[in-house]
Order: structure tokens, then C-alpha cells, then sequence
């Protein structure tokens, strides 16, 4: 569900209240919501009151999502559309001072004008961190003894998200694992269809190249969407990431695949969506050899491909062969600010773009910034979603794609953005339905 910016009473007549939400008025349904009186503040989507926040509450919200000064005038002369070419990707890549603030202020009006609501709120559970895959950045990669490995069972992943659901209203849930063939086909399905007898929630999955058998399986058990990061649109980049493993050789995780490529990348981006799937997809930022070039083309890929945006600074990694990666050997990035930097520019070029998807603010993204400060820059430069852990605390520390994961207290935002109503579940299968159709 999503948190919206809070509007405060003004009128009250009919089971309706006049509200005032940045510098509008509407009229706002109190079906749900009773005893407000004029001056209280309301979480309000689309005609319907949903919530009745206290004013101090509501105030910290206001101030978490305080508008930047426009600068959009400066953003548009030069061009900025949803059909940017190339070049002109590459040129606000290079964007600096004045100009770099202008296309964030640009980015974060597009997203007001395009969304009404504000923060978009999903669950994660990590439900294993064993993989059969030894890419160079993951520290999930089968190669790093050091981690210690879990997997939950299925039965505990469905408890788990059920809990999500019950308890907090979650809507949207992503379940994600390393490539682990542990879990079959059919088990990953049977979780699936579990969750969904029991529960009014969207499942995404995250299980890495797995087929098409496999992903038309779990669709048809009632997922509705993929996280499945293109990580690089450039393919020689994406070999050096992803070296061959030993045809028919086996580890403790299961048997080891042939080398990846992007084109087989590709081929399950293509049937994820002829089976229905709501896409969201993205690269990382900051690779060794790396280029501005390739961060122009990753955008215009996810462009092609993306229902809902994912990408993330790479971060350097303990018991990969990227830990003592030096950062300057990267073309596009000198240090970790920069990495910030390009991250929050790809936000803000691919809001731009793409004025009605979902772009969260990645865990990768808050753990390189240090947490909420990087949060607010993230949301002010055009994303508007948040994607909130829930993997049970004795696994969590575990799942070490990267290390030093950044943790927020998120009880606010779920208390605030999570809503147990019909109406809410509605709303978001509207919402991905008239996405899908474009």
C-alpha cells in the first residue's frame, strides 16, 4: 500500500470532509474513518479517508517529504521528456550544480503531478542464501565458505508472510532467494498457492534463472510479479561478472549451471512478460569497468523492460573477489558519494521517463547513504516506493549479498502506509493492472 501526504480537515458535510492537501482541496469519504472533526489531519487515496494521524505525526511526515525549490523551468528548456536519447541521458549522467538540482526538482514535480500518493510500502522475505551461482559481486556466491547458510522451511515462509499481511497490512510481498534448486518447481509453487488461498496480497518472486517451466508454474499458483535485475546491459560486462562454472560439477548447494549471459538474461525478461508478469528490473551502479555509456544504456533497458524500477549502487564485498575492488579503477566512480550520486540521477532521468512507475529506494542505495538522510534525498529526486524486510531477525543478518545492510525502524511508515482494508488491495490491483496494459 502506499503512504500518502497527509490532508488536513477543513470542512466536514455529508459523511465527507474538505481537505487540503499540498496547496489542494478535494472531498474525502468518511465510511471508514470516524470522529474527525475539522482541524485533524487524514491519510486520504483517491476519494476515501483511510486514516485519522495525529498532528504531530503528521508534521513529521510533511517535513520527511518536504518539497526542493523548482528549478523545472532550467530542466525543461533543455529537453527532459519520457523520449530521451542517448545523448541527452548521457549529458544529465554528467549533470552537475544547478543543473544536477534541477533535474532532481523536475523528477520529484513529475512524480507529484503523475502520483498522487506519495510512498509506496513492500515486504521482502529472504527465504534462503544458498546459490548454486558464483557471481563476482553476490556474497551469496557458492564459493564463499565464510557465510553461513539457511533456508527456511516452506511452511515457515508462508507463516511468515501471513504474519506480514495479518498483522501489518502488507499488499505486496517479494519472496527471494539465492538460485537455490533445493526448492523445486513445485514447492516454490506450492508456497505460492498457500499464501494466496490464505491471504489478499500480490507475491513477486526473486529465484534467479530458473526458466520458463518454472516461472509459468508459479504464475500460474497466483504470483503477479518478478524482481529480476538485468544487473548490466552491456555484455561483455556482464561475462566478466559471471564466470563459467565447472559443466556437471556439484557443491554443497546443488549443481553448479553453465556461465550466464545477458542475452539468456534477456530471453527471461521477454517470456516473464508474455506470461503476464509485472516486471520490475534494474542494473547496478558502480561496477569495475563500468562506463557512463553503459549507465545510458542500462536506462534505456530498463526503460524497455521495467514495470516497477530496481537498481543499486554495487557495494564491495567480504568473500567475493570484488572485496578489495578499488574504486577508482571504476571509470564512472571515484568514491562512495558519487556512486550516491549517479544512483539518484538514474532515480530522477528514469522518473522522467517513466512518470507513473514505482522506483523504490533499494537497501543498497540507504546502506551506502547512511540510512533516512539518503532515504529523503532519494524520495525528493523522483522514487516513491520503500521496500521493508521482513525476514525473521535469526535469518536476516545472514542474507549478506553485501555486507552492513542498513536496518531502519520501520514501524512509522507501516503504521502510517499499511492499511488492512478491501479497499486498499483494490486500489494497488487497479494500479498494476493499467500499467500492465500499456
Amino acid at each position: 500500500m502506499c503512504l500518502a501526504i497527509p490532508s488536513k480537515v477543513l470542512k466536514i458535510e455529508d459523511n465527507r470532509a474538505i481537505v487540503k492537501s499540498d496547496n489542494h482541496t478535494h472531498k474525502a469519504d468518511l465510511s471508514i474513518v470516524k470522529n474527525v472533526k475539522i482541524g485533524d489531519y487524514l491519510l486520504v487515496h483517491g476519494d476515501m479517508a483511510l486514516n485519522k494521524i495525529p498532528k504531530k505525526d503528521a508534521l513529521k511526515i510533511l517535513n520527511f517529504l518536504e518539497n526542493r525549490s523548482s528549478h523545472g523551468d532550467s530542466v525543461l528548456n533543455f529537453g527532459l521528456k519520457s523520449n530521451l536519447t542517448r545523448e541527452k541521458v548521457i549529458y544529465w549522467l554528467k549533470s552537475e550544480g544547478k543543473e544536477k538540482e534541477a533535474l532532481f526538482s523536475e523528477a520529484n514535480t513529475i512524480r507529484q503531478e503523475a502520483l498522487k500518493e506519495f510512498i509506496c510500502i513492500h515486504g521482502i522475505i529472504e527465504f534462503s542464501n544458498y546459490c548454486k551461482n558464483n557471481c563476482l559481486y553476490c556474497g551469496l556466491r557458492k564459493e564463499n565458505d565464510r557465510l553461513k547458510r539457511y533456508r527456511m522451511k516452506p511452511e515457515e515462509i508462508v507463516k511468515t508472510a501471513g504474519k506480514a499481511v495479518r498483522d501489518k497490512g502488507y499488499k505486496l510481498l517479494v519472496l527471494q532467494s539465492g538460485e537455490d534448486y533445493f526448492y523445486t518447481d513445485e514447492m516454490l509453487a506450492d508456497v505460492v498457492r498457500k499464501i494466496k488461498e490464505k491471504y489478499r496480497v500480490f507475491i513477486f518472486v526473486s529465484v534467479g534463472e530458473r526458466g520458463y517451466e518454472c516461472y509459468k508454474k508459479l504464475k500460474e499458483a497466483g504470483a503477479s510479479g518478478v524482481l529480476f535485475r538485468l544487473e548490466t546491459s552491456n555484455p561483455k560486462l556482464f561475462k566478466k561478472l559471471h564466470p563459467s562454472n565447472f559443466e556437471g560439477a556439484r557443491s554443497k548447494i546443488g549443481p553448479c549451471g553453465a556461465s550466464k549471459n545477458l542475452e539468456n538474461r534477456l530471453e527471461h525478461l521477454r517470456f516473464m512478460r508474455d506470461l503476464g508478469y509485472f516486471i520490475s528490473t534494474g542494473s547496478l551502479i558502480g561496477l569495475p569497468d563500468q562506463t557512463i555509456e553503459d549507465l545510458a544504456d542500462d536506462i534505456l533497458m530498463i526503460k524497455k523492460w521495467a514495470n516497477m524500477v530496481s537498481m543499486g549502487p554495487f557495494i564491495p564485498t567480504a568473500g567475493t573477489p570484488l572485496k578489495k575492488f578499488q574504486i577508482q579503477n571504476s571509470k564512472p566512480v571515484c568514491n562512495s558519494q558519487q556512486k550516491i550520486d549517479l544512483n539518484l540521477k538514474m532515480i530522477a532521468i528514469l522518473r522522467l521517463m517513466m512518470p507513473q512507475a514505482r522506483i523504490p529506494v533499494v537497501t543498497a542505495l540507504e546502506t551506502l547513504g547512511g540510512g533516512e538522510d539518503i532515504r529523503k534525498k532519494a524520495l525528493e529526486s523522483g522514487a516513491n516506493s520503500l521496500m521493508f524486510n521482513l525476514t525473521p531477525a535469526k535469518y536476516r543478518p545472514l542474507y549478506k549479498i553485501y555486507g552492513k545492510k542498513f536496518y531502519q525502524k520501520e514501524n512509522f511508515w507501516e503504521k502510517y502506509g499499511l492499511f488492512k482494508y478491501e479497499e486498499s488491495y483494490k486500489m494497488l490491483e487497479e494500479r498494476m493492472r493499467r500499467e500492465l496494459e500499456k
